[in-house]
């Protein structure tokens, strides 16, 4: 397979197409996610996005002449500056080897970005409404994840992916084998996709888009109710029912606490739909591709 070259990010910004855009670092939870979101890539034909951000805050704090480090051994040393960007380089290397490796075998395109800000901010600062933004939020403040989400959602009109630890990564948006001849599945169909219809216009499209993806991976799909529910309710009943991704309609939920806490109570990743959208069309077009800027 040769990989096509690599376009700078503001050619790659001119070009129109969906983007799974993911943040990307060297923890077991980072490469989950970016599996999925590679998955998810595939699913409704869209392209992958790579973002490493170099931590600004960090940085700082290696300019203060008090900043001290302890290494394995034990050693205490003044914090050098270089000596931490050169690992963050390191660090982006890495994971830009791990998206070409799990783009590929999504055959999805892909790109790579470093940014320098704080992680969720930098995620979300040029998301567009074509894009779908793969937040985790392990390690982090509810408030800023529901911030970000509350960003990307209400303002830039873009579609969240919203992971919790434990959320069962791997085995949402999973693809069961086919059969070597004709198209019968030999394994087990995958874990549900499930909506949460409210009753209004977006909650009917966010369903019928749910509806088309779990047929593309060959799902069953579940539709909630969420008449006199709480989010509380129906994450224990996404839960009990062993939903494998629960799409959201993002106007429907109520503070920004409420993202994070959905995704973590429910057990599975939720897509929040920023935007109303429409059925699928037809079965997935992903073939076996190369890199390019996106």
């Amino acid at each position: 397979m040769v990989a096509a070259p690599n376009k700078t990010d503001d050619a790659a910004r001119t070009d129109s197409g969906t983007r799974i855009v993911v943040g990307l670092d060297t923890s077991l939870i980072a490469r989950e996610a970016l599996s999925l979101a590679a998955r998810l890539a595939a699913s409704v034909d869209a392209r992958l996005k790579g973002v490493f951000v170099e931590d600004e805050n960090l940085l700082s704090l290696a300019d203060l002449p008090f900043a001290r480090e302890v290494s394995f051994s034990g050693e205490v040393r003044a914090l050098d500056p270089e000596r931490m960007l050169r690992a963050m380089r390191a660090q982006a290397e890495s994971a830009r080897r791990t998206l070409a490796r799990i783009a590929a075998e999504a055959h999805v395109d892909w790109s790579f970005d470093v940014r320098r800000g704080r992680p969720l901010p930098s995620l979300a600062a040029r998301a567009g409404r074509e894009d779908t933004l793969v937040i985790r939020s392990p390690g982090m403040g509810t408030r800023e994840v529901g911030r970000t989400v509350r960003a990307a959602t209400r303002e830039a009109r873009a579609d969240v992916l919203l992971v919790a630890r434990g959320a069962g990564l791997k085995t949402a948006l999973a693809v069961p084998a086919p059969a070597a001849q004709g198209g019968i599945y030999t394994s087990p169909p995958g874990r549900p996709v499930a909506s949460v219809d409210e009753g209004t216009s977006p909650g009917e499209a966010c369903s019928a888009f749910a509806e088309t993806l779990a047929a593309r991976i060959g799902a069953p799909f579940v539709r909630l109710a969420a008449k006199g529910r709480a989010p509380a309710d129906l994450a224990a009943a996404a839960r009990q029912g062993g939903v494998g991704i629960l799409v959201v309609n993002a106007d429907w939920l109520g503070d920004d606490d409420d993202a994070a806490r959905l995704s973590a109570a429910a057990g599975c990743p939720v897509l929040l739909l920023g935007k109303e959208r429409g059925p699928l069309e037809g079965p997935s077009t992903s073939a076996p591709k190369g890199a390019e800027g996106g």
